[in-house]
């Protein structure tokens, strides 16, 4: 028998307009009074657009509200619309507009009748039952129900292995699972150590009753507590507790809110070393920053609407909401500290939803855990601890805050005696007084001056050591050992040779300075970075963090410069993911701060991230913040701001803003032509970037003379192999590509993967993009054959590395569907071409003539599919666009031209 409870109390309504009618209830479609079979993915579609009619409803926000993010079918949406369209008639159909690269519209009046509430959550679900879909599971025990949605655990009938399955009734409970699902991905995409958090196996969306499909965490910290928590003492629970916190400030670190933290969204499951918490239920959360998805290649579910507490199921539970959040705020970081507070009060008190009440404090026998309850748990949000990172390094700073106060309480006691001392003496001898008083200042004076001395002397003493300790590492260790004589290398000894030979002795030389090591080793980073010694450099940067959070705390402006230094280098090898957590790292340890020098540090660290991913447009505004802050922190640092400047160059031609880029590097060869002492190297840098957007631009013999004289310089004072000299061939491969030179073409081609291959390995991003390349070449000197397997490698590499929507991983798409389709193999390349985004293609390559090529590729298609008509007009255009680009010599032209010769005979 079902409780009040189990009912969804949401109404429905019946939707009229036209001689269309849609029941929500029944979920029925009718037009001119009789039922139409619809599928139900089309009826959702139309019951998400009834519910916003007259508004202009996005694609995402459809795909995210129905599809939930699983989308296996390409344009998926478009059918559904269209079935739609022809389920409500021509007439009605005339009501559902498209917004072209924007979503649909249902347009006209919409008469709208409460139909009543409806029972949602007879699930009929019972012990020894198989789960719905999962016939292996057979349901063991009911861990808990709400209105409308019900958690069960399972157990595989032949490998007894545990699951939990939450189940929803209704489309309410949907948009929760939907939700859940959705910030689960971004746990799991954004986070390397996912120990704490529970992993959704997989969910079923289709048809009631939906539910999700998570591993089993363990017992809920409630049912558990009644057990175990007795036997664990203070600390213990401390420690417990710290695992739960780390877990929610590593979600707050990607931007996840959970909204409902309590002890039953708790999981505990004993393991070797101990207890481990894990976080589940996030069916009531939401994201800081909801464009993160788009970053991470999520289609959103649910996460748009922002509702109040009186009518949000998705709050949280009100024994755990704060205040401000009870007076309609939205859901803060704040607000789960609030509720970690309590919760950590419920565990030192030993009874878990106990609310707190007047005297809580007595429950809780340290005051310093009382002094941190009370800031996370103060009624208004300006005084409560910032953040769940924060409230954690307060508790594990305990011993050293007790030995801060202890020695404030000595002082306070030692000046209190000496004011008795001195009340005492002023009433025996009153003429003493003033003596003891000049006497007492006198002293104070002296000690002030001595300690200040002491302090004086001793920094002296350390900046002494430091000093001769840099001195000889630099004259017996750098100098020293570059003579020829020392490293038996004769007068080959290079750079590279004295920087390793130096590196193995900087532990010896500086084992009892360990900053002073810390500085050497992140400038050797430095260095080895330059020289392209990456493995030894992301070794240094490594060894560099860990010095500094050692002697200094992980919160240490140079700690997170060493964090920051680490993710550059790692996206040079293409350690993405790495550099990622690197990143996060930064951005949880200065969450809520807007210190320049932390503003700075994430805004150079995204930027670089993004620009080695080729995501040029998320790139380019975290250097319009780095550069004026690099320039306002450090004016002096000269290497630093023309590194960043250089890249804003890149970044501006990448995005096709020739005009901007063009005049900053100019600008950047202005400034350095005026410095006294410049090599020419950075001037060459920027000459080459220069040189770029004339390329771009047409001027093919202003862009080649300008890169053939920085390559002097470059070769000259870099050697042929380095990065810099690969990157003006590619310019000067392009020029030979624009010019349709195929000759040249492919040998600047072949010679640039083979250096690559050389320098990077197989793995690396920049290797495979040098493959495109090659393979490019290969297919406009008509030879598919040798193009098809280094196309085909480097499309799966990248798509692996970067994610198949990422501009390079398009770009190698669509060569080789090129490849495939001329090579008889249609079907196969109509597949992959299907999967290409025009504006990703247009972008990833500014002046590339993208959308001919793309018209010519589809139209191609369709013409070897028999679609005449489809294919005449897509193919018109097409050369119509390489005619105007004047790129007739490309292979494309020529095919369609062909084919269009064909089709219109």
């Amino acid at each position: 028998m079902k409780t009040d409870q189990d009912l969804t109390e949401r109404p429905h309504y019946c939707y009229r307009f036209g001689s269309a009618e849609f029941d929500e209830a029944r979920f029925e479609l009718r037009v001119a009074g009789l039922p139409v079979d619809v599928e139900r993915r089309a009826l959702e579609v139309l019951a998400y657009l009834l519910r916003h009619a007259g508004e202009v409803v996005t694609k995402e926000e459809l795909l995210r509200e129905v599809w939930a993010g699983r989308i296996t079918v390409d344009k998926v949406l478009p059918n559904a619309v269209n079935k739609l369209r022809r389920a409500l008639g021509e007439a009605n159909a005339e009501r559902l507009l498209t917004q072209a690269r924007i979503g649909y519209r249902l347009d006209g009046a919409v008469e709208r009748i409460a139909v009543g509430r409806r029972l949602a959550s007879q699930l009929e679900l019972s012990v020894g039952r198989p789960v719905p879909g999962r016939e292996n599971f057979l349901l063991r025990r009911q861990l808990g129900s709400n209105r409308g949605s019900e958690v069960w655990l399972a157990e595989h009938a032949k490998t007894r292995e545990k699951r939990v399955y939450k189940f929803g009734a209704d489309g309410e409970r949907l948009r929760a699972l939907k939700r859940e699902a959705t910030l689960a991905r971004v746990l799991q995409e954004s986070l390397e150590d996912r120990r704490h958090f529970v992993d959704i196996i997989d969910w079923n969306f289709e048809s009631p009753p939906f539910f999700l499909e998570c591993e089993y965490g363990g017992d809920s910290l409630l049912a558990w507590s009644e057990h175990e928590l007795a036997a664990l003492d203070g600390e213990a629970r401390v420690a417990l507790f710290l695992q739960i916190a780390d877990a929610v400030a590593a979600a707050h670190g990607v931007g996840v809110l959970h909204k409902d933290l309590k002890p039953a969204n708790v999981l505990i499951a004993a393991e070797a070393e101990g207890w481990l918490i894990r976080l589940t239920d996030f069916g009531s959360g939401r994201l800081l920053d909801p464009e993160r998805l788009e970053s991470l290649g999520i289609t959103r579910l649910g996460l748009t609407v922002t509702q109040s507490v009186a009518t949000d199921s998705s709050s949280g539970t009100p024994l755990y909401v704060a205040p401000e959040v009870f007076d309609g705020h939205a859901p803060t970081v704040q607000s789960d500290v609030f509720a970690l507070g309590i919760l950590l009060y419920q565990l030192l008190a030993g009874r878990l939803n106990t609310p707190m009440v007047s005297g809580w404090e007595q429950d809780v026998a340290d005051e310093l855990l009382c002094e941190d309850i009370r800031l996370a748990t103060d009624g208004n949000p300006e005084r409560r601890l910032a953040s769940v990172a924060e409230f954690a390094a307060r508790l594990r700073d305990r011993d050293a805050r007790r030995l801060r106060i202890a020695a404030l309480r000595v002082a306070e006691q030692q000046a209190r005696s000496a004011r008795d001392t001195l009340a005492r003496n002023r009433a025996r001898r009153p003429y003493l007084v003033a003596l003891v008083a000049a006497l007492a200042a006198g002293v104070i004076v002296v000690l002030g001056l001595y300690q200040a001395a002491l302090r004086a002397r001793n920094t002296a003493q350390q900046e002494l050591d430091r000093a001769t300790a840099i001195n000889r590492f630099l004259n017996e260790d750098l100098i020293g050992r570059s003579n020829p004589l020392v490293v038996a290398k004769g007068q080959s000894a290079s750079l590279k040779d004295t920087l390793l030979a130096a590196r193995d002795r900087v532990s010896r030389r500086f084992g009892a300075q360990p900053l002073t090591e810390a500085t050497i080793r992140t400038s050797l980073a430095t260095l080895f970075n330059m020289l392209e010694l990456l493995p030894e450099a992301e070794a240094e940067a490594r060894r560099a963090l860990t010095l500094y959070e050692t002697a200094e705390g992980a919160t240490s402006l140079d700690a997170l410069k060493a964090h920051t230094l680490l993710a550059r280098l790692l996206t040079r090898t293409s350690k993405f993911d790495e550099a990622l957590q690197e990143l996060q790292t930064v951005d949880r340890l200065t969450a809520g701060s807007d210190d320049p020098q932390s503003r700075y540090l994430a805004a150079s660290g995204w930027g670089i991230y993004h620009m080695n991913r080729g995501e040029y447009a998320k790139a380019l505004p975290h250097y319009r913040i780095s550069i004026p802050l690099a320039h306002e922190l450090e004016p002096d640092n000269l290497i630093q701001r023309d590194s960043q400047r250089m890249d804003y160059v890149n970044l501006l031609t990448q995005i096709g803003d020739l005009a901007q880029a063009r005049s900053e590097g100019q600008a950047l060869i202005d400034e350095i032509a005026a410095r006294p002492d410049d090599n020419g190297l950075v001037a060459a840098f920027a000459k080459a970037a220069v040189a770029r957007t004339y390329s771009i631009d047409g001027d093919l013999d202003k862009a080649e003379a300008g890169l053939l004289d920085a390559q002097k310089t470059i070769v000259a004072l870099l050697g042929a192999e380095h990065t810099r000299n690969l990157m003006v061939q590619g310019d000067l491969l392009d020029i030979a590509v624009r010019r349709s030179d195929w000759v040249k073409a492919l040998d600047y081609a072949r010679h640039m993967h083979a250096m690559a291959l050389a320098k990077f390995g197989p793995e690396h991003n920049v290797t495979s993009v040098t493959a495109i390349n090659w393979g490019q070449v290969l297919y406009e000197n008509g030879d598919d054959t040798q193009a098809e397997p280094l196309l085909r490698e480097a499309y799966d590499k990248l798509s692996a590395q970067l994610g198949a929507k990422n501009p390079q991983s398009q770009i190698a798409g669509y060569w080789l569907a090129a490849v495939l389709l001329d090579r008889g193999r249609r079907d196969e390349a109509a597949r992959l071409a299907a999967t290409l985004e025009p504006e990703t293609l247009e972008k990833a390559d500014a002046g590339g003539g993208w959308k001919p090529r793309e018209q010519a590729l589809r139209g191609l298609l369709l013409a070897k599919g028999g679609d005449r008509a489809a294919a005449t007009p897509l193919l018109t255009e097409a050369v119509a666009g390489f005619e105007q680009a004047d790129k007739t010599r490309n292979r494309g032209y020529t095919e369609a031209k062909r084919a269009l010769a064909t089709l219109v005979r």
